[in-house]
């Protein structure tokens, strides 16, 4: 769906969930402006119990000049009802009739229950972020209005764990985009009230009640706060995750949709954004960064997984989210294997199946074409933010699904025929490359963005590429000297070693495996 197949309709209401947040706020506000300028007859509303009563809340409202309204019955039914960062007939929204409803939001939604007008990216760690690219898809530019940036940015911001636990790219191009073109007076205002006393002792009540699991070399703790902003859990996480013996954690709490999650790791073989994925699989959703990540899981999902594995409908949805996570974590450091490439215990693959890699055109760019040598960069994917240096002889290589990787000069023209023919790029995100991503990040320094698919040109892999593979039973890890962090392989997918030099193994998605490669023996 697009904003612009919305503008049929004159009369609409904008409706946040019950008891908003900011993510719900801001993302609201984007829409009121875009439709009121197109001469919409638009309100901004949200229902519930109560009127917003949150101080840094009041604060944003107040001071951002923000048009909201708390309601609790309309006098007209609108040709328009749009639910934003909620969805129509869930029970944290106040029903309100519409001829028409549309819903855009970034939590995980079952397709039967949605209307035919709607937007859901569950893989973004905030509904305003969605908004913002659908505003800018419109050709509305956000960064011209300093009250909406500094509210779009405020939205992530408390949405991702203080941006912590941001999830998508998009979640770290609006956060890029917005830095500069937004009132720091007023974000650091709110960015300072955000606690009340009451919440420091929920915070405090959970930290003191901890389930700590000891899984053999450092354990993992889960901690079960009361309904709380979830902006809270990151305060229970990053705590418990100073503690010595504990190496992975995750701070969780209910709320009227379902249960929100704060996943911390410090450990190089745990992933937080792995670990938030897995923990979440078929229930919700999770993501964020190695280190800090976040989720949030559907009830009505976490009563059917819990139904399943305990046999009874649960009474407490905190209580079975917790049980299902401790079951989950358990299997997550007991069913995984570890593989460090190069080094002399790596698997024998010599007498796994030979694949061929297939000539599939691929995207390359010699990367002094971008930036001189020497460069500290940092490649923006879909997978996440890779830094590199830029050498005389590196070339990027764009993949089959859209994931970046290098090659100096000798291996890429060893392997592969280039060629001046433009690249084109069938992805859901196309990678960038930023020379200032970790500046921005703290509001230091000018971010120079370049887009791969500006420069990127089409080569073919040389016949004769060939690996040793072997389909994995079990999730598998693969440590590599050129990261900090690991390949992961699912399983299904493959674990492979180049022929020409077996102690170099890495892993293939299994898709990219059908898409690119031929078993030969």
């Amino acid at each position: 769906m697009k904003l612009g197949d919305l503008l049929k309709y004159n009369d609409i209401v904008v409706q946040g969930h019950d008891n908003p947040d900011a993510d719900a706020i801001a993302g609201a506000y984007g829409l009121y402006l875009f439709f009121k300028a197109k001469g919409k007859n638009v309100r901004m509303i949200y229902g519930g119990r109560n009127a917003i009563q949150k101080r840094n809340l009041v604060l944003m409202v107040e001071k951002l000049e923000i048009p909201i309204e708390y309601v609790t019955e309309l006098d007209t039914v609108p040709e328009l009802l749009l639910t934003e960062d909620c969805q129509y007939g869930e029970r944290n929204v106040q029903h309100f009739e519409g001829k028409t409803v549309a819903v855009i939001d970034h939590h995980m939604a079952r397709p039967e229950k949605l209307p035919e007008l709607s937007e859901v990216r569950d893989n973004y760690g905030a509904c305003a972020t969605i908004i913002w690219d659908m505003l800018e898809s419109e050709g509305f530019n956000v960064t011209e209005n300093e009250s909406l940036a500094t509210a779009l940015y405020y939205g992530l911001f408390m949405d991702t764990g203080k941006l912590q636990e941001i999830r998508h790219p998009k979640d770290k191009d609006m956060r890029d985009e917005l830095e500069f073109c937004l009132n720091r007076g007023i974000l650091t205002l709110l960015e300072n009230s955000n606690i009340s006393q009451e919440e420091l002792k929920i915070a405090g009540r959970a930290m003191s009640h901890v389930d700590y699991e000891d899984n053999g070399s450092s354990g993992f703790a889960i901690a079960e706060a009361e309904k709380c902003d979830p902006n809270i859990l990151g305060v229970i996480s990053d705590a418990l995750i100073e503690v010595d013996t504990i190496g992975s954690c995750v701070a969780l709490c209910a709320l009227d949709d379902g249960v929100k999650l704060s996943v911390r790791s410090c450990e190089r073989e745990t992933r937080a954004d792995e670990l938030a994925a897995f923990i979440t699989a078929g229930i919700g959703s999770g993501g964020g960064h190695m280190r800090k990540s976040g989720g949030f899981m559907v009830n009505d999902l976490i009563a059917e997984e819990y139904h399943r594995l305990f046999g009874e409908s649960p009474e407490d949805m905190a209580v079975a989210a917790h049980a299902v996570l401790k079951l989950r974590m358990a299997e997550y450091f007991r069913e995984q294997d570890y593989v460090y490439s190069g080094s002399d215990d790596v698997p024998d693959l010599s007498n796994e199946p030979v694949y061929r890699k297939k000539c599939i055109p691929i995207g390359y760019v010699k990367a002094t074409d971008m930036y001189p040598e020497g460069t500290y960069v940092t490649v923006r994917m879909l997978e996440g933010d890779i830094p590199f240096t830029i050498k005389e002889d590196t070339y990027f290589i764009i993949g089959v699904e859209g994931d970046v990787y290098k090659n100096d000069e000798a291996y890429f023209l060893a392997h592969n025929n280039p060629t001046d023919d433009p690249y084109v790029f069938r992805g859901e995100y196309a990678p960038t490359v930023h020379t200032a991503v970790q500046a921005v990040s703290i509001g230091e320094g000018d971010d120079e963005r370049k887009s791969l698919l500006d420069f990127a040109k089409t080569c073919v892999p040389k016949q004769g590429s060939y690996v040793y593979a072997k389909k994995l039973t079990r999730r598998t890890k693969v440590f590599v000297s050129w990261s900090d962090s690991y390949l992961l392989g699912k399983v299904g997918d493959f674990l492979v070693a180049r022929k020409e030099n077996p102690k170099d193994v890495y892993i293939i998605d299994k898709d990219i495996m059908r898409e690119s490669y031929e078993v030969i023996s």
